[in-house]
């Protein structure tokens, strides 16, 4: 069983997922290629989401809180191969998101 703080911070962070459509379908994305890492663009193209968009979902640029961005958070985590970023789904954040699941 959770602990309350526990708790209550995973349904925090559960309800600001459910505010972005974008950060929830890009943490989706991830995990369902898990453990493989991903381009940005490859990320766009297989979830119909604009590439600045999914960029901005994963750091917080624009319109997208920083401290709520997935990596922030710590649920995605940057790779690179040369000068290009990876993204790939973190061990805390395939935690995450086996708990959505349950709920």
């Amino acid at each position: 069983m959770l602990g309350m703080s526990s708790k209550a911070k995973f349904e925090q962070v559960f309800r600001s997922l459910r505010r972005s459509r974008v950060r929830t379908e890009i943490l989706m994305y991830l995990y369902n290629h898990y453990p493989r890492a991903s381009y940005p663009a490859e990320i766009a193209r297989d979830t119909g989401i604009d590439p600045l968009n999914v960029l901005r979902g994963l750091s917080g640029r624009s319109r997208f809180d920083a401290s709520h961005s997935l990596l922030k958070q710590g649920f995605v985590e940057e790779m690179s191969q040369g000068d290009i970023p990876l993204y790939r789904l973190s061990e805390r954040g395939k935690s995450l998101m086996e708990r959505m699941h349950e709920v």
